[in-house]
């Protein structure tokens, strides 16, 4: 096992794989330091961090700073001046931006690897050697294509205290169910898990507006054109805390008998109208982007998915029900 790399290691190992981590910020100086060191720190791959920050009004620019000048040639900020982009438009940006990264020497050459990093979390040391160890096998398994692994996290409180050991296995999420239909519906990829190729963002690149959320969209990609793995052991600490964006929730434990009665109601229940918009919305613009990319049965799944925007919950949820099963 290779030991964690420092700071002040004078030289870079060229049989170690390059993986730019891209990282966004806004007002993350309380965990920043302790995420940073967490990614530049990890066993048997060299990373290297492009951040920027959207805007903070906090200590996150002078903390990127202090980083920047103890790992040397490590950070690499963004100083673009477009101001706030908002969480989904600011990881857009830097992945808008890793197209023309630059690998340093010895690598040298556009980046091949993509992570995406949120500011508040603690990566495994093994985190992303673990995941080029799958990102190598769906490579040699589909040259050429579009692939991503993503994995399980370990939930923290923000002072370090374990919530669960599993995410997935606390939201209840499904994420053995790869289908376009099951993506289109339910994003099961924690973006801040993910590694992507160079040509999945290459396919997926710009996100439009339509999508839900910039890693749902790459979800879809490397699901209908390309590979993805799931590796079913937590490779991070996701903190929770009152400034997640996105956090954690526990699945719903109730008896059968009171979740039936809860899906009976949800077929009456306009609350999922706007979710079964945006999941319509999504689709209609995935199916207009890579149309003569889909096989037959995509192109149908994509036009089902968009049958959801009809206004009429028990059709909706029919809907919804139908697509889940395939």
């Amino acid at each position: 096992m290779n030991a964690p790399l420092s700071p002040t290691s004078p030289a870079t190992d060229p049989s170690l794989p390059w993986v730019l981590v891209l990282l966004p910020v806004y007002n993350g100086a309380t965990y920043l330091a302790e995420q940073v060191e967490s990614i530049l720190r990890q066993e048997g791959v060299r990373a290297h961090v492009l951040c920027r920050d959207d805007g903070s009004t906090d200590d996150s620019v002078r903390v990127l700073a202090e980083l920047q000048a103890r790992w040397p040639g490590r950070i690499e900020p963004v100083a673009d001046g477009l101001g706030n982009l908002g969480a989904s438009g600011n990881f857009s940006r830097l992945m808008d931006l890793a197209l023309a990264f630059q690998a340093p020497a010895p690598w040298s050459g556009p980046v091949r690897y993509v992570a995406l990093s949120d500011q508040d979390d603690l990566w495994h040391a093994d985190k992303l050697r673990s995941c080029m160890t799958a990102m190598r096998q769906l490579e040699q398994a589909r040259p050429g294509q579009p692939a991503l692994v993503h994995s399980d996290l370990r939930v923290i409180a923000d002072d370090g205290r374990e919530i669960a050991p599993s995410m997935a296995r606390y939201q209840g999420l499904q994420v053995g169910r790869p289908s376009l239909a099951a993506q289109a519906l339910s994003n099961t990829l924690t973006g801040c898990t993910s590694l992507m190729n160079r040509e999945l963002l290459e396919l997926g690149l710009p996100v439009p507006p339509e999508a839900i959320m910039h890693d749902w969209w790459l979800s879809l990609v490397a699901s209908a054109l390309g590979s993805r793995t799931y590796l079913d052991r937590a490779l991070i600490d996701y903190r929770q805390h009152e400034r997640n964006a996105i956090g954690a929730k526990a699945k719903d434990d109730n008896p059968r008998e009171k979740r039936f009665l809860k899906r009976l109601a949800g077929f009456f229940d306009q609350r999922h109208r706007t979710i079964f918009g945006l999941n319509a919305r999504q689709a209609g613009a995935f199916l207009h982007r890579y149309r003569r990319q889909l096989s037959l049965k995509q192109a149908m799944t994509l036009r089902c998915v968009k049958l959801l925007v009809w206004p009429i919950p028990p059709m909706q949820r029919s809907i919804f029900l139908i697509l889940r099963r395939l």
